[in-house]
């Protein structure tokens, strides 16, 4: 379980960050969120919705072979 979870979102894009095991989870988390959000805007298009292709750097879900 993640010791923060950082949500940041425009209506357009959204950016979720979870950290745990730090001892600054907090400030790490937003910097990074703010960070991946600012990657995203900049590689979009105005008002077009951004994604990562349905892949995260962790996941609690797994993708089946046959994907």
């Amino acid at each position: 379980m993640p010791d923060v979870t950082v949500k940041l979102s425009d209506g357009v894009r959204e950016i979720t960050v979870e950290v745990s095991n730090a001892d600054d989870a907090l400030r790490r988390a937003e910097e990074t969120a703010v960070r991946l959000y600012d990657v995203a805007v900049a590689g979009s298009p105005p008002g077009q919705r951004t994604g990562f292709a349905g892949w995260a750097l962790s996941s609690d879900s797994e993708r089946s072979p046959e994907e």
